[in-house]
């Protein structure tokens, strides 16, 4: 069973005046970031966070309903600055370091309907990651029965960890405007929405299913993911 917890984050050239213009300059070239704008809904994200982490670019989740693309959030992703450049290699999927998603919800939806749409990709990921697991092989290529029974385990965890979210996200009201976070650590994940619990998670699979639902293969916000690891490139 996935441990969830919730709780209720020179003297004649000094008197002349500085322009704000070279002050920005300056800026820039001591490498500071500008803040992360989504161009679809025009919603910023500072570029760094409240845990001192990057922003590596910003994006839109669309949804098409019928035949019109509806805008539903923006997202931006925030990395270990030090730890992915050391990383770069790996990607922002398997990197071992701290990452943080933070959105925006750009129109009003239910926690429910906001699930549903989740549910679609990341059921299937959890199933994935644990069947790659079951069906891994030795190096003398040979089945592993005790692989395929700790991969059962760990889907267990991770569809308990699943259900555990959907609960935490079903009687939520989601105004435009309302700000979540999902982080990812050592430790699993977390999600926090303003203004409700914090959810967390210690089911790796879990973790790594929700991480690929929005920078792995397939992602839902296919530019958003574009735009990260062109950022993480240019760390």
């Amino acid at each position: 069973m996935a441990c969830v917890t919730f709780r209720a984050v020179s003297a004649t050239r000094a008197l002349a005046p500085r322009s704000k213009t070279s002050r920005a300059g300056r800026r820039t070239a001591r490498g500071v970031r500008a803040a992360a704008t989504d161009p679809a809904t025009k919603i910023s994200f500072p570029d760094t966070n409240s845990a001192g982490l990057t922003v590596l670019g910003a994006g839109c989740r669309v949804k098409r309903v019928a035949i019109i693309d509806v805008k539903i959030y923006a997202l931006a992703m925030y990395v270990d600055a030090d730890a992915a450049r050391a990383q770069k290699g790996k990607g922002l999927l398997n990197g071992d370091y701290d990452k943080e998603l933070a959105i925006e919800l750009a129109r009003d939806v239910d926690g429910k309907t906001f699930m549903e749409a989740m549910d679609e990709s990341l059921g299937p990921r959890i199933r994935e990651i644990a069947t790659n697991m079951a069906t891994a092989e030795d190096e003398d290529g040979n089945f592993m029965a005790s692989v395929a029974e700790a991969a059962e385990k760990a889907e267990e965890a991770a569809v308990d960890s699943l259900d555990a979210m959907r609960d935490g996200f079903s009687s939520l009201k989601l105004k435009q405007g309302t700000k979540m976070t999902i982080t990812w650590t050592s430790n699993g994940c977390a999600i926090a929405v303003a203004g409700a619990a914090k959810m967390e998670f210690e089911s790796a699979e879990f973790a790594k299913a929700l991480l690929d639902v929005y920078v792995g293969e397939g992602p839902v916000a296919p530019a958003a993911a574009q735009t990260f690891e062109k950022g993480l490139a240019a760390l």
